[in-house]
């Protein structure tokens, strides 16, 4: 059920509600919350999902897939690294502005609402870091580090933004947008990005 098209309009409707749950920390999960919120009755969730944990499995499947996917996507296509580190943040950004709830999830908030949760967002951040980290090691094997920076480095600033970013939605800060963010990472860490040597 990782993606939209595979999902029920109704399966799809309680995960976007829970994922606005999860905007407010103070907002306890339960089916009978989740059915509040989009005016159904407990059954009518129970008909899409069998629990909560079930819900929650979901919603990491679908943070998977938008997370994971365009790594796995980029690195099968002939661009050079450089784009294909752009092709990867823009959408990592769109995810998370189009989903503050779960860009809170992503940062542990919520986890403790079913018990498989912490572990499995624990993980997906490891997986996301090491294939950006890998990404990063290619580009620098093919010279499109900007000197001086190492993988490591350029690491932990993409990483950095993606967190950022996260935590500002999750909060509601004000932020750069997309383009400004990524025109900052390519300039300090991607030969020929912007101010890039």
């Amino acid at each position: 059920m990782a993606r939209t098209g595979e999902m029920s309009q109704g399966q799809l409707r309680i995960l976007k509600a829970v994922a606005t749950l999860l905007e407010n920390p103070a907002t306890k999960i339960t089916v009978q919350r989740i059915a509040q919120e989009i005016h159904v009755t407990d059954g009518a969730i129970y008909r899409h999902y069998k629990s909560k944990d079930d819900i929650f499995e979901s919603i990491a499947t679908y943070m998977e897939a938008n997370l994971i996917g365009p790594l796995n996507r980029v690195q099968q296509g002939s661009e050079p690294l450089p784009k294909k580190l752009e092709m990867v943040f823009e959408p990592h950004m769109a995810f998370l502005e189009g989903h503050p709830g779960l860009a809170r999830m992503l940062l542990g908030g919520g986890t403790t609402e079913a018990a498989p949760m912490a572990e499995r967002v624990k993980l997906l951040n490891a997986k996301v870091r090491a294939q950006v980290a890998q990404m990063l090691k290619m580009a620098d094997a093919q010279q499109g580090l900007v000197r001086d920076v190492t993988p490591e480095q350029a690491t932990e600033m993409f990483y950095g933004l993606l967190v950022g970013t996260a935590v500002s939605y999750s909060f509601g800060n004000p932020q750069l947008g997309v383009a400004a963010q990524w025109g900052a990472f390519a300039g300090a860490c991607v030969r020929g990005g912007a101010g890039g040597a």
